[in-house]
């Protein structure tokens, strides 16, 4: 059913528990796992070979592997990241790929549980969004 997945990942519980549910999708689909970062917009500059930029993409995709490597090892994941505004860069690399499901994660607890950002994505978004909660123990610790 799915083909193309597309995790919003931040280093966060929240990103963490989406991209958790993107690889478990991705693994029962045989689907490849498309993860997308942004890096603060501050960064972005005409040039993308600007040598800030370069350098918060290498630091940043190392961590990546680093910290959340090991459980994609059995997914065909890929790795992106780039200064960028976080929801608008979603939509426009869900239309590029194409991806089939986009997955985001909940920021925030009681009523307002989804942020600017994800709404902003579900909104524009060219394909259906999966949205994660956080899990029982980390939502009533927070």
């Amino acid at each position: 059913m799915y083909e193309t997945i597309l995790v919003a990942f931040s280093f966060s519980d929240p990103g963490r528990a989406a991209l958790a549910a993107g690889a478990e999708l991705a693994r029962r689909e045989g689907a490849r796992l498309h993860v997308f970062h942004a890096l603060d917009y501050r960064l972005m500059h005409d040039d993308p070979a600007h040598p800030a930029c370069v350098a918060a993409c290498l630091e940043t995709e190392d961590r990546f592997r680093n910290e959340e490597g090991e459980g994609l090892k059995d997914v065909q994941a890929f790795f992106e990241c780039r200064p960028d505004d976080p929801a608008m860069a979603v939509c426009k690399l869900a239309r590029d790929l194409p991806a089939s499901l986009i997955v985001i994660g909940v920021h925030r607890s009681k009523l307002a549980r989804i942020s600017y950002t994800g709404i902003t994505i579900i909104e524009n978004a060219p394909c259906p969004v999966l949205v994660v909660p956080l899990p029982h123990a980390r939502r009533t610790a927070a």
